[in-house]
Parts: structure tokens; sequence; C-alpha cells
């Protein structure tokens, strides 16, 4: 499965996100427009017999808006995650701008790498809780 950027930058360990974005701070100009805060943002659904959009309901999620050399970018994720919702917004100017691209890309794909294993690590370890309903009957 390939992740989108967004996914990525969701999900990859927080560490590693804000590691780099400390890196990039040396470097660049970063204004916050919108200090990191919680709001409740409303989740879009479709109904898969009729087709129609209609909401599912809230999800707690943090956004931020800055200013990265004059570029703007926002950052939203699920949870209450100021510092991701910051990186987030910091990367997503520089991604728009074409700031320090190649440097963010090898970011991104190196966490999309990661984020991957992590997925395919976590998936093996439900597969071992599954049970085999045919050997419980054997056991009878």
């Amino acid at each position: 499965m390939r992740y989108d950027s967004d996914y990525v930058m969701c999900e990859c360990p927080i560490d590693s996100i804000k590691g780099f974005v400390e890196g990039l701070e040396k470097d660049h100009s970063i204004r916050v427009i919108k200090e990191p805060s919680v709001c409740l943002t409303m989740v879009r659904a479709e109904d898969s017999l009729e087709k129609q959009e209609f909401y599912l309901g809230e999800a707690l999620t943090t956004e931020c808006e800055v200013e990265v050399d004059g570029e703007p970018g926002y950052g939203l994720c699920l949870g209450e995650e100021p510092v991701r919702g910051y990186c987030i917004a910091v990367l997503d100017a520089m991604i728009q701008s074409d700031l320090e691209h190649p440097r963010v890309n090898d970011f991104i794909e190196t966490q999309r790498s990661v984020v991957e294993r992590n997925e395919k690590e976590e998936y093996a370890r439900t597969l071992k809780t599954r049970v085999d309903f045919k050997l419980m009957e054997e056991d009878d």
C-alpha cells in the first residue's frame, strides 16, 4: 500500500517529525499564524447504497497555521497533538512552495517506509490473536 504524505506525517513517530522540523527551524523563518489548538471536526462518510454523503460525527483534532519564509502552511491531525500539528503545518508550507523540497521528500519517503513496516508488524501481531474455530471444535 502506498501512503500519501499527509497520512505519513500523521502516523510517523513524533520524535522523528519533531527532530526534523527543529532542524528546519534553523534555516528558515517560521511564523506561527494560529497556535496549535484543539477543535472538533465533522467526519464525512458516504452511504454505500445511495452514494449520498452524511456526517458520521465529530472527531477531536489539532490544527495549526504557520508561515515558512512567507509561504502559508496548515497542519491538521487527529487527537490532541499540538507538536505534530505544528510540524505538519511547517512541512505543508515547504511542500506547497518547493522550499527544501528534496530534503522534505527524503524525510517523508523514509518515514513512509517506517509507517509501512510498523503497520505490517501490527497486522502480524493481530493475526496471532485470531481464533481458529475448527481447531476449537476438534478439542471437544
